[in-house]
């Protein structure tokens, strides 16, 4: 029993040696080679840490000159960040700029070749190969194919994993790529146009993932970052998308994979988000989703096809759905807006106001909230008619409401102004006020009247 005890711990020792042996010789074939391999990397590293660059990158060089490639995979992360430093202290007309790029480059490439897959990233090739496209664009500003092709071989592999600079790079390099690289090739482009359209709905998703990602993480930089990214996607989206060009290609995608309800749901929200709801794609696929999977999404989307068919009984009903299960979800505001305005054009005065007023408790300085009130306001005179001036009293705060809008939103101001104009024809005369004793300027109180959306409310008194 002890001769086994003995011989298991010479096993172990024997073992622990073994390991140590095989991880010395990725420093150098010999131990002197190890040794100078290992203190090279441990000053370049200390300067490093010590933020001292310059003097990193002039030990990060020696010690590339006594270690084999395969020392650290630090090497050649270290290698890229010191050189791209370099890249920037040397003007352009100097022929060591292009010899540093190249170094760059090979940097990444390096990396990828001899670290394909570590333990802590079992896409590490798939990652710097991103970062590699980052660069290569950044110097090569003419080569968008070249850079579309690296980008979209990275996110392609890591999708949701794909960093934020790689998702909006990959989809602004597609853009160049359709308007500048394939010029001239209609079909290239058109076809093009087609995958940046169904490609939008996917970087979305992951540029939400990585937003969740960072914040259950509590890493505020890369939530700056992946925000960064989606304004910067959402801007060359807008730039190659319109109802015209869309359509079809979504029509065909969902005709060649009909089953496919994740692609239901991302063509709904692209024609919720563009407002493409004035076709024949946009009510099947909104009550396809809706039937297999009820969302807010859906309902909102069921309820603008049912207002575009002047249905409104009916896309109100969906409209309150949709604001009903959306709970505090990012489309909150202009669910509760949609339904204001539809209530507001079926006669249900208070209940638009009643909507408008939620959507002020989420956006105070919501400019359409206010507008909303006006038009409901402006359509209760009967409500609101107590035999005197409170039925004309309604045009006066509905024109205070608008008022307010176009102080608020300069791209609201013309629409206020029309629905101002609107308002002062139907103010009383001078005459009318006279009768009751009343003068232009004084301050009036719109009497209380069930059903009256203004009641008790207080404005100055106007002529036409």
């Amino acid at each position: 029993m002890k001769a086994l005890q003995i011989l298991f711990s010479i096993l172990a020792v024997l073992l622990a040696t073994s390991v140590s042996l095989a991880q010395d010789e990725r420093y150098g074939n010999t131990p002197e080679q190890q040794l100078k391999c290992k203190e090279a990397l441990s000053v370049y590293k200390s300067y490093k840490k010590q933020k001292n660059y310059d003097e990193a990158y002039i030990q990060w060089r020696k010690a590339c000159e006594v270690c084999p490639e395969t020392a650290s995979e630090g090497l050649y992360a270290d290698g890229a960040s010191f050189i791209g430093k370099e890249i920037k202290k040397v003007e352009d007309e100097d022929p060591r700029k292009a010899i540093l790029i190249d170094s760059l480059l090979y940097m990444h490439d390096k990396r990828m070749e001899l670290y394909p897959s570590t333990k802590r990233s079992p896409n590490n090739r798939c990652e710097v190969l991103g970062r590699k496209a980052s660069d290569f664009y950044k110097y090569n500003r003419d080569e968008h194919l070249a850079a579309y092709n690296m980008f979209k071989e990275s996110v392609d592999c890591l999708r949701d994993q794909s960093s934020a600079t790689t998702l909006y790079q990959y989809y602004t390099a597609s853009f160049y790529t359709m308007k500048r690289a394939m010029k001239g090739d209609t079909i290239a482009q058109a076809n093009m146009r087609a995958q940046m359209l169904t490609d939008y709905l996917a970087l979305t998703d992951y540029v939400k993932a990585g937003i969740e990602r960072a914040k259950e993480k509590g890493k505020e930089r890369d939530i700056q970052r992946y925000e960064k990214a989606k304004g910067n996607i959402e801007t060359v989206f807008v730039a190659i998308a319109d109802c015209d060009d869309m359509v079809p290609v979504l029509d065909g995608a969902i005709d060649a994979d009909p089953d496919n309800m994740d692609l239901k749901q991302k063509v709904l929200r692209l024609l919720n988000k563009k407002e493409c709801t004035d076709n024949d794609l946009f009510l099947p696929v909104a009550t396809s989703v809706y039937s297999v999977e009820p969302s807010a999404p859906a309902a909102y989307a069921i309820g603008i096809g049912f207002a575009k068919a002047s249905q409104l009984d009916s896309s109100f009903t969906y409209m309150e759905d949709a604001v009903n299960r959306c709970g505090d979800c990012a489309d909150k505001v202009t669910y509760l807006l949609k339904a204001g305005q539809l209530a507001s054009a079926m006669g249900r005065t208070t209940t638009a106001r009643s909507y408008a007023r939620q959507v002020l408790d989420v956006d105070a300085e919501s400019a359409d909230a206010y507008m909303l009130i006006g038009d409901a306001i402006a359509g209760a005179s009967k409500a609101c008619d107590d035999g005197a001036l409170g039925g004309r009293s309604v045009f006066w705060v509905a024109s205070d409401y608008y008022a307010r809008a176009r102080r608020m939103s300069e791209e609201l101001s013309e629409k206020a102004d029309k629905k101002m104009s609107n308002m002062a024809k139907q103010f009383p005369t001078v005459d009318d006020i006279f009768t009751y004793g009343k003068q232009t300027g004084e301050s009036f109180t719109v009497p209380t009247k069930p059903g009256c959306p203004c009641s008790g409310e207080t404005t100055t008194i106007r002529v036409r």
